[in-house]
């Protein structure tokens, strides 16, 4: 889980009123992001929720629909369009002031990619610093730093040698 446990307000995100990236809308974040899903949700979720009227909780979503989601385009090579607005969505979140949001990504998303070492090969060019650096730490801890790609180095002449 992310280092940091202190417990913020669930509306705050840390920018005034703005709580888009609260725990509390974060399910509704993702169903307004990402409305094609809904099919895979009625198809993984129609038989045990009455969706018109409740829909499952933010780690089912993320676990079992935008993760699943997510490891189908990166094996398959193929749409980086949507890659890209997923892997947006999830720097937004890592940036959340609301802590729940942030271990939500670390725990379904983030973590799994890691493990997975071709996975997370082929999602950091996806990837902003902030999930970037959310995998490192991951990494770290888990002692799976051989599955994070490394930081390549700067061009000669660049930086600060």
């Amino acid at each position: 889980m992310p280092p940091d446990q202190s417990k913020t307000s669930p509306g705050s995100n840390g920018s005034g009123n703005d709580n888009t990236f609260a725990y509390a809308n974060i399910r509704n974040v993702f169903l307004k992001r990402f409305p094609e899903l809904w099919e895979r949700i009625e198809a993984t979720f129609g038989s045990y929720y009455d969706l018109k009227s409740e829909i499952p909780g933010a780690y089912p979503l993320f676990e079992d629909i935008l993760q699943e989601r997510v490891i189908e385009l990166l094996k398959s090579g193929a749409a980086d369009d949507s890659l890209r607005r997923i892997f947006s969505f999830y720097e937004e979140m890592a940036g959340s002031q609301d802590e729940d949001v942030v271990t939500l990504l670390w725990m379904s998303i983030i973590e799994p990619l890691v493990y997975e070492k071709e996975l997370i090969a082929e999602a950091w060019k996806y990837m902003g610093e902030k999930t970037k650096d959310m995998a490192r730490e991951i990494a770290r801890l888990r002692g799976w730093e051989a599955n994070v790609p490394s930081a390549p180095e700067p061009p000669s002449g660049e930086g600060n040698r």
